[in-house]
């Protein structure tokens, strides 16, 4: 098993965060708040990220929200149709999710980490590929959490790889592209929950990474609270979306860093 990234804890936080978001022992419902799900993002984006946000809504708004649906109907067209298996993936990348207050994997987790399972049941040379940082001050990684769990369900430790380093999805697929390697011409797959895909695909395009998006679930069920993730989901690509169309059209190189 490779494990990368615990030696590096990211990024020093600056002043702000620290006044807003103290690092309280024990509270983890506040440290979630602050530092953002592995799905949504980092809270604290920077300057350009809350100025993109604004533009975003600002679109949103002037489109009579139109814009936002067309997004949404593209999430959940992903969400419908992505298929839940691939034939002989070199390398099976599991995007992290937060874990419960125990530090285990909560069942979104469970349910990407069991495609996971059966992609490697069928393509046992493939290494799994396990994305995610912290949940919360001094718990383990949701890397961590997820490579403990495959291995009580007997994937043996070598084609485990680990990376620890990651906060959210962009810098999951950040620190992944970082280390990619040749696929010998075999795709890569990508798994994570149905509502989650349409971001993780277009974020590892944005990389170019060469993938496949897989689906944890075998099938799309529509509940409310499905819906409601596949809104949050909207909002966040919408968000992408209008961001790098601005920083295409005006040439903003720092922006356009940060998403490929």
């Amino acid at each position: 098993m490779q494990t990368r990234g615990r030696d590096n804890p990211g990024p020093p936080r600056n002043a702000a965060t620290q006044r807003l978001c103290p690092r309280w022992k024990g509270d983890r419902p506040r440290l979630r708040w602050c530092r953002g799900s592995p799905e949504l993002g980092s809270f604290f984006l920077g300057a350009d990220g809350l100025w993109m946000l604004a533009l975003s809504v600002l679109v949103g708004l002037a489109s009579a929200t139109l814009t936002f649906w067309l997004v949404f109907a593209h999430v959940l067209r992903i969400a419908r149709r992505t298929p839940s298996s691939i034939d002989s993936p070199f390398r099976i990348v599991v995007l992290g999710s937060c874990l419960d207050a125990d530090g285990g994997p909560t069942p979104t987790y469970r349910c990407r980490l069991d495609r996971a399972l059966l992609l490697y049941r069928q393509a046992s040379s493939a290494k799994i590929v396990l994305l995610g940082g912290s949940t919360f001050e001094g718990g383990p990684s949701e890397a961590r959490a997820g490579s403990r769990y495959l291995l009580a369900h007997g994937v043996p430790e070598r084609p485990l790889i680990l990376e620890e380093n990651p906060r959210h999805t962009l810098e999951n697929l950040r620190f992944y592209r970082s280390t990619l390697t040749s696929t010998e011409g075999r795709p890569d797959a990508l798994v994570t929950s149905r509502f989650h895909l349409a971001r993780s695909s277009l974020l590892a395009s944005g990389f170019q990474i060469p993938h496949t998006p897989c689906a944890a679930e075998a099938c799309w069920a529509a509940s409310p609270r499905e819906i409601l993730r596949l809104f949050a989901e909207t909002f966040f690509v919408h968000w992408y979306l209008v961001g790098r169309t601005y920083a295409r059209w005006t040439r903003n190189e720092r922006m356009l860093d940060r998403i490929r």
